[in-house]
């Protein structure tokens, strides 16, 4: 189950504590839709509580709709102890055009304030 909050208007935040699979991806994705259609461009704080990253479903479910949304998202700060899953994100910042930072689980506050900037 993931929880979602906002700190602004402007960015949203989702805290993870199982596997970011397809389903899930899917979930998130709607909830960011959602907050689209009030303002855009958006900032997106990912947390994965439980170490466990993301899927390969979930990661192209993540990478299609970057590639839709391409001006759609400014930064998106990702909050992991997960190794695969920050290199991963890493790539993925080769491929889209928002700004995207990792960040250990101990940097938290500190992503937080990057993504508010």
């Amino acid at each position: 189950m993931e929880k979602s909050f906002e700190f602004a208007e402007n960015v949203v935040g989702f805290m993870i504590n199982d596997e970011i699979d397809q389903k899930k991806m899917e979930e998130i994705l709607s909830k960011i839709k959602d907050r689209l259609g009030v303002v855009s461009p958006i900032c997106l704080y990912v947390e994965d509580e439980s170490n466990e990253g993301i899927s390969v479903r979930g990661f192209l479910k993540a990478l299609e709709f970057h590639f839709s949304h391409s001006n759609d998202l400014d930064k998106v700060a990702i909050v992991s102890d997960n190794n695969l899953f920050q290199k991963v994100m890493e790539v993925k910042d080769l491929l889209v055009p928002a700004k995207v930072q990792v960040f250990e689980r101990k940097d938290r506050v500190k992503a937080m304030n990057w993504v508010m900037q």
